[in-house]
């Protein structure tokens, strides 16, 4: 038995009549460009059983007004570290919990994954890893405003506890976008 096929004209109207069933389409939003700063900051050579504190390790200065949407910060690798960073506007490290809490944009600390030496030159005890967040993204529609040519620091508090002098260097990834 031969079966008739329908128009070619009719074919081509059925998914345009299923389309106009389903309702309007919503479009998929436009992805903007994320721009993304290296903040490469560095105590310089700590030596072994030392704090290192620097204020300023690190700085970025965006040429024009930006909003800060995420922060990234790598965590150490060596075993006996302490690093205390902080992202700021502010000059000085630990000005942060002030009232107004203005300027402040990260803070993460680091220990480990911790070999602990009990002031001896040789053996050292495992403690295991202590870590914050090391990423921080505020939610959609929201961020860090920065003003063009304010300076935004990478502040380091460094404590090697490792049989060793180490250069310690920390990188801090900023991502964020042009703000009219």
């Amino acid at each position: 038995m031969h079966q008739q096929r329908p128009p070619a004209a009719a074919l081509s109207l059925v998914p345009l009549l299923l389309a106009s069933l389903a309702g309007p389409v919503a479009a998929a939003p436009e992805i903007q460009p994320l721009n993304t700063a290296v903040i490469r900051a560095t105590t310089g050579l700590c030596l072994r059983g030392t704090t290192c504190h620097v204020d300023k390790a690190g700085v970025w200065v965006p040429k024009t007004k930006v909003a800060i949407l995420s922060v990234s910060a790598a965590e150490q690798a060596d075993v006996a570290l302490y690093v205390d960073l902080e992202i700021s506007t502010r000059k000085e490290m630990y000005n942060c919990g002030d009232s107004d809490g203005s300027g402040c944009i990260f803070r993460m600390k680091y220990m480990g994954p911790a070999l602990y030496v009990y002031g001896s030159d040789h053996g050292n005890t495992y403690l295991g890893s202590n870590v914050t967040t090391t990423n921080l993204s505020f939610p959609s529609g929201y961020g860090i405003v920065i003003a063009a040519g304010t300076p935004v620091y990478v502040h380091l508090d460094v404590r090697n506890q490792s049989l060793i002098d180490l250069k310690v260097d920390q990188d801090a990834w900023i991502y964020y976008v042009p703000v009219e």
